[in-house]
């Protein structure tokens, strides 16, 4: 599949997504993230007779959210990549940085944040940011990138 193929495809990060495909796969990925999410699976702790088979359950409904964000990531940057395409170079960096700054760091801050969690200070004023201004922005911007036409 060469580069300028649209594709539906969740883990790649070549090729397009039109409007359409990037919604109901953002819709898709969203509902079984948060799906996961909200259903407790400690309800079934007494029900399982070893610890091991309980904690192997929790590992691969974690493994299931991790792909799904991964996933998420994946459609994003193939929708900018859609609505760059004929644009400047400087438009196509921009939309790097914007893709790096509100999707990418958010992400590798939540799974990383517990190796900087020696410096408390540097710590909370990351959460802060991370909380209250990027990943809300992002959320944003990701309902913003369904309405904007591509190339």
């Amino acid at each position: 599949m060469s580069y300028k193929d649209y594709n539906n495809n969740l883990f790649g990060y070549y090729g397009y997504i039109n409007r359409k495909n990037y919604i109901i796969n953002i819709l898709i990925l969203t509902l079984i993230f948060f799906g996961l999410s909200f259903i407790r699976f400690e309800i079934f702790q007494p029900y399982i007779t070893y610890k091991f088979l309980y904690n192997t359950l929790i590992y691969i409904i974690d493994f299931i959210k991790f792909v799904a964000v991964i996933s998420v990531l994946s459609v994003v940057y193939r929708r900018i990549a859609d609505f760059s395409e004929g644009k400047s170079n400087k438009f196509k960096q921009n939309m790097k940085r914007i893709f790096g700054i509100f999707f990418l760091f958010p992400f590798f801050y939540i799974f990383c944040r517990y190796f900087i969690d020696i410096i408390p200070i540097v710590t909370n004023i990351l959460d802060t940011i991370t909380i209250f201004v990027l990943i809300p922005s992002g959320i944003i911007l990701a309902v913003i990138f369904s309405f904007i036409k591509g190339s």
